[in-house]
């Protein structure tokens, strides 16, 4: 498994599920400390690719595992990054906090597509097991929701 952390120069870990934990050691992450909701993570195990979101910079982080080769993804459209998952094809879906909006990327970085979602401020996203559908939840005191999307075939590929 891999988890975010906070409060830690360490971002991400890896644990087993004997409970060890392991750092990423082909990976430099940005020289900062982030606090509670500041930064998310997915990994793209097929791609050995690591995903890191900062809210903050407006940027999401995507490390080849192996290589150790990174690259920082800034784009119009990532504003507040937030939550981040595998998405169809081996490609990641972000929650655009600010933009009310699902980012959809390449693991090399390269913007696929923009899709606006019915509720401000997303920050939490998974697609299921099957690859058939995509929750996505806000983070709005007085009107949360969790919202359910059905993910067409083509996007499957």
């Amino acid at each position: 498994m891999v988890v975010s952390t906070y409060d830690d120069i360490r971002h991400v870990r890896m644990i087993s599920v004997d409970g060890v934990e392991t750092d990423f050691q082909q990976v430099e992450f940005p020289q900062k400390t982030y606090t509670l909701g500041e930064s998310f993570s997915t990994y793209v195990q097929s791609k050995n690719t690591l995903v890191l979101t900062d809210r903050l910079a407006h940027t999401v982080y995507m490390f080849d595992t192996v290589k150790g080769t990174s690259k920082a993804v800034t784009n119009g459209n990532i504003q507040e990054p937030r939550g981040a998952c595998v998405g169809p094809g081996d490609t990641v879906m972000v929650c655009s906090n600010k933009m009310h909006s699902v980012v959809h990327l390449t693991v090399d970085g390269d913007f696929l597509c923009t899709y606006p979602v019915n509720m401000t401020f997303p920050c939490s996203i998974c697609v299921s097991r099957d690859r058939t559908r995509l929750a996505v939840s806000n983070c709005v005191i007085g009107d949360k929701k969790l919202q359910l999307y059905k993910i067409l075939p083509t996007l499957n590929n």
